[in-house]
């Protein structure tokens, strides 16, 4: 069975060999315990790997001992697997399925129990059936879910969660074209995050704040969230989001008919996106620039035509030569 692992590290294979050894000991002694131990190890490290059929096999003997033996806890987290592993291949379906089975048993045994790790696990379980509405565009349902892990994570005081919750609101209300409502959500992502000094999420709720001021066609506002947020991705030398920083920079200042200034951006978005190989990023970032360079053609004379194709031929040398 391991030998379907040829792309896994080598740590990776002697940790799922070793695994499968105690899995085969444990159905040998008939320790049941041991054999849920190594299934749900099993599973994880298949997931971990992207094997996602292979961890559904062991989730899903999991999840049948756990219900077997009347292991509430072991029920839900092979369920939390299950709903991971069908997300992963895309198939959200099934995933919502289990998500929902999840939740059912995660809220028994938190009425049962109580205390903050179940609200905990609710929360978790809430925010994966929000995500996994938001990929089939089942925006309404989405928000639904979100809404109630957001009830969570202020009980809870799990600020990390709150934020991760409130920038999923923005997005979802900003994929309905309800920007005021996005904007809502992003300047509370916004604040919290700047409260705890998370520059990643300061960056990317800037980043919404200035995606949903351009849909508004607030372009001046837009260009300052892009460029707040491009300054932070270059302090934390986070170099993707620098460029899909210079990428919507680019996007919004075109709108304003400050060409040269998209152009550039443009560019430099271009020259990260290559040197990262991020070829479908290049390839919209390129497409950009050639609409760009059209619309500058049939609007500019000759003599400012030639200066445009002078800069894009730099453009391509540049990137051919990294």
């Amino acid at each position: 069975m391991t030998e379907v692992i040829r792309s896994g590290s080598l740590n990776n294979i002697e940790s799922i060999e070793f695994e499968e050894r105690c899995l085969h000991k444990a159905r040998e002694t008939g320790d049941r315990n041991g054999e849920v131990i190594c299934l749900a190890s099993l599973g994880n490290a298949y997931q971990s790997i992207g094997e996602y059929h292979l961890a559904i096999e062991f989730y899903q003997q999991w999840l049948d001992i756990a219900r077997e033996i009347g292991d509430r806890f072991g029920e839900a987290k092979s369920l939390s697997g299950l709903g991971n592993a069908y997300q992963s291949l895309g198939k959200y379906q099934r995933a919502i399925e289990f998500y929902h089975q999840w939740l059912s048993i995660t809220r028994k045994i938190g009425d049962a129990e109580g205390g903050q790790s179940q609200r905990t696990g609710e929360g978790i379980c809430l925010g994966s059936l929000g995500n996994t509405y938001e990929y089939l565009g089942k925006y309404e349902q989405a928000i639904e879910f979100y809404q109630q892990w957001l009830t969570i994570t202020k009980k809870t005081g799990d600020w990390t969660e709150e934020c991760i919750c409130l920038g999923s609101l923005g997005n979802t209300y900003e994929s309905l074209g309800q920007y005021q409502l996005a904007i809502e959500f992003y300047q509370r992502w916004l604040q919290l995050a700047r409260f705890l000094s998370d520059r990643n999420g300061e960056a990317m709720a800037l980043s919404g704040l200035g995606s949903a001021y351009k849909a508004l066609r607030q372009y001046q506002r837009a260009v300052e969230f892009h460029q707040y947020s491009l300054e932070i991705r270059r302090d934390i030398d986070d170099r993707n989001g620098e460029a899909n920083a210079w990428f919507n920079l680019g996007l919004v200042l075109e709108k304003i008919n400050r060409q040269s200034e998209a152009m550039d951006a443009f560019c430099n978005a271009s020259k990260i996106y290559h040197a990262m190989g991020l070829d479908a990023s290049l390839q919209d970032c390129n497409h950009a620039i050639e609409l760009l360079s059209q619309n500058v053609a049939s609007a500019a004379s000759g003599f400012w035509f030639g200066r445009w194709l002078s800069h894009l031929s730099q453009l391509i040398k540049a990137g051919s030569n990294q």
